[in-house]
């Protein structure tokens, strides 16, 4: 049998051995349950939001005020000598509550449950109030709002200028960098799970009896990132789900023009295969040093591609133009991070993507090696765990 076959035959099983057809569905599944859920949940709540507001108020001469357009608060002047009928109507939740006015700065609610809808009610108290000590300086409202009139600065692009990330866009660049370091915590928990646990069943001779660490380490490699790639694409199908749900109850969730463009998203999609192959190798030839993963300290270095992920992406979040950014964009541990965030947020120049890609392959090919080497030899070691000085010298004299 050829060594690409071995190697396809490796990676087959250990793709098989965790990808369930099954517990994807069901994550799409659910993810319409919640779609509707908190979509219908949020529509409810929004349609009783708008009922309107009946407020008798006592006292009204003390602060005109009326109506503004569209609220749901509903005002009717009362006389005074009806405060005791009003206050009893109120608790038997004839009215929503009663405005007593006290003077132009005080006011008493009476309600017979939680006034949500308070803050409404102040915001035109206090405009009303507000406009009632205006006039009382013999200053017109029109001369008042033209003093607090902010200063403008109209701000002219280039015709050549690329339209600044709004929103969305930034919303779009993080839930993908949330992607991926999703998919990185997956192929750290998948890999630690499946090398240690064969190391520890002592399976690992027969193994390699069959087949080369290099072939073996390989396999696991190709089929743990296409487990964790594939379980990522159907998170990414959830969300486009959830945002469809959204548009159906009014709500419209966009998805940014960048995201849709063809390239963008082939250009993503090579990114985030890359980014898990480059770590899977990382963490095939860190699990083969681990002994016990329950009780070794090496477990930590999974803080090293979270780190790395994070740190990319809330700088290319903050600004995708620095030179700090740039750079990180083509660096492999965390050009999947910063690249990403950059082809949603900004121009980005052909020679960059290029580079990054031809960086990243470079070093999972270097990376591949070494993991075989340390592979080799340290899945074969049994209760204690090689340091990197021995692990080092194993790769030199391999």
């Amino acid at each position: 049998m050829s060594n690409l076959r071995i190697v396809f035959e490796i990676t087959k099983w250990e793709f098989s051995r965790w990808f369930k057809l099954k517990d994807q569905l069901v994550t799409l599944v659910v993810s319409c349950g919640m779609g509707f859920l908190v979509w219908g949940g949020t529509a409810l709540l929004n349609r009783s939001d708008q009922d309107p507001v009946t407020l008798p108020v006592l006292n009204s001469h003390l602060l005109p005020f009326t109506r503004p357009e569209g609220s749901r608060l509903v005002f009717k002047p009362v006389s005074a000598d009806s405060e005791q009928i009003l206050r009893e109507a109120v608790g038997r939740r004839e009215f929503d509550g009663l405005l007593i006015l006290s003077s132009i700065d005080t006011a008493d609610l009476v309600v017979s449950r939680q006034p949500v809808w308070k803050h409404e009610l102040e915001q035109i108290l206090t405009q009303a109030r507000l406009q009632s000590k205006i006039r009382s300086m013999g200053v017109t409202p029109d001369q008042v709002a033209d003093a607090f009139r902010p200063f403008s600065v109209n701000v002219v692009f280039h015709e050549n200028a690329k339209r600044p990330a709004g929103t969305g866009e930034k919303i779009a660049a993080g839930i993908i960098i949330g992607l991926m370091l999703l998919g990185v915590f997956v192929s750290f928990a998948y890999q630690f799970v499946t090398i240690t646990g064969e190391k520890q069943l002592r399976v690992t001779e027969q193994i390699i009896s069959a087949v080369s660490p290099q072939q073996w380490v390989d396999g696991k490699i190709l089929g743990l990132s296409a487990f964790a790639f594939l379980s990522t694409m159907t998170y990414v199908v959830s969300i486009l789900i959830f945002v469809g749900i959204s548009g159906l109850f009014g709500k419209g969730l966009e998805i940014p023009v960048e995201v849709t463009n063809p390239l963008i998203i082939v250009a993503l999609v090579l990114l985030g295969a890359a980014g898990y192959l480059f770590w899977n190798t990382f963490f095939a030839a860190l699990a083969a040093t681990i002994n016990d993963p329950n009780t070794s300290a090496r477990g930590s270095m999974i803080l090293l591609p979270v780190t790395a992920t994070v740190l990319a992406g809330l700088l290319a979040l903050k600004n995708p133009d620095s030179l700090i950014t740039q750079v990180l964009a083509v660096f492999p541990p965390t050009a999947p991070a910063a690249l990403s965030a950059r082809l949603v947020l900004t121009e980005t120049s052909t020679w960059e993507v290029l580079a990054a890609y031809l960086l990243l392959l470079v070093s999972i090919w270097l990376m591949r090696t070494v993991a075989g080497k340390v592979f080799h030899l340290g899945v074969l070691m049994y209760g204690k765990e090689p340091s990197f000085k021995e692990l080092v010298r194993w790769i030199r004299e391999t």
